[in-house]
């Protein structure tokens, strides 16, 4: 039996949009979704609080009312919706395991609230041993973004698993994939902001191009339907790929475990996370 795709559901926009966002994946995929809050058991024996009470209310609400909107919209879509008596994080890590995707809004309600699942989202994303997408509250949530898929990549460091994603994401929207890779220079710093350059421009931009061609060869082989676009920029990671999600439907983003260190994404990722216009799958590599 296939898999589901679970989303995080809190009640905030992100999280609404994240699960417009994750029923559509789940059509793709011809699987169940799976909409989920979390709400921790009181501590003890102590009778719960009245504010909490009316939280937990909330929370069922809102798993209700995402239930019911995305039945609508979606009817031919198995759709369940269960709250999970576990802290945030714990829950989305255990949802996570048993999904074939875990879909969160980048940001809810409040970004100091450890009630908010979304607010969880990137802390989560950091120690999550399985592809996690993240996405963001937009002016039409009920429009899929389109454009490419892209594949952001450190051709010095290739990660076949992050890699294999990006394609498989192409090949089952049937769009192209544009893969990334963007590095700054050695030299002094600069002045003023660095421009982009095409490759050839230089014999380290020469070195990436060859570099990026060499990593994507097998996947290329393996997927002769998906259109290929290979783009190297001499520019500041971060800004690069997060311009380049302006044009993208999704993209797709390597990350390395921080299981003892303290969840923590790298500069790329969470550059991609908070400012990215589509939505963003981490892949945990290493």
């Amino acid at each position: 039996m296939p898999r589901p795709v679970t989303v995080g559901i809190d009640g905030s926009a992100a999280s609404l949009a994240a699960a417009a966002w994750a029923a559509r994946e789940a059509e793709l995929r011809d699987t169940s979704l799976h909409l989920i809050a979390a709400w921790p058991p009181p501590d003890g024996h102590a009778p719960e609080p009245p504010d909490a009470i009316v939280h937990r209310h909330w929370a069922v609400r809102s798993l209700d009312l995402a239930r019911d909107r995305l039945r609508g919209r979606h009817p031919c879509l198995d759709i369940h919706a269960r709250l999970l008596g576990l802290p945030n994080r714990e829950a989305l890590l255990t949802a996570g395991l048993a999904a074939d995707l875990l879909v969160l809004g980048a940001c809810g309600l409040d970004a100091t609230s450890p009630r908010q699942l979304g607010s969880t989202g990137a802390d989560t994303a950091a120690q999550a041993g399985f592809p996690l997408a993240l996405v963001r509250a937009v002016p039409h949530p009920a429009d899929p973004p389109s454009g490419p898929v892209l594949l952001a990549l450190d051709v010095r460091t290739v990660w076949d698993d992050v890699i294999a994603v990006a394609f498989e994401e192409a090949a089952m929207r049937e769009v192209p994939l544009r893969a990334l890779f963007a590095w700054m220079s050695t030299g002094p710093v600069r002045p003023r902001p660095i421009t982009p350059w095409p490759c050839g421009r230089s014999p380290h931009a020469r070195h990436a191009e060859q570099r990026l061609t060499e990593a994507l060869l097998p996947w290329r082989q393996k997927y002769p339907d998906v259109r290929v676009e290979e783009v190297c920029l001499e520019d500041i990671p971060a800004d690069a790929v997060t311009a380049a999600t302006h044009h993208a439907a999704l993209a797709v983003l390597g990350h390395r475990v921080q299981a003892t260190t303290g969840p923590r994404l790298g500069a790329v990722a969470r550059a991609a996370v908070h400012q990215a216009t589509c939505p963003v799958l981490l892949v945990p590599h290493g």
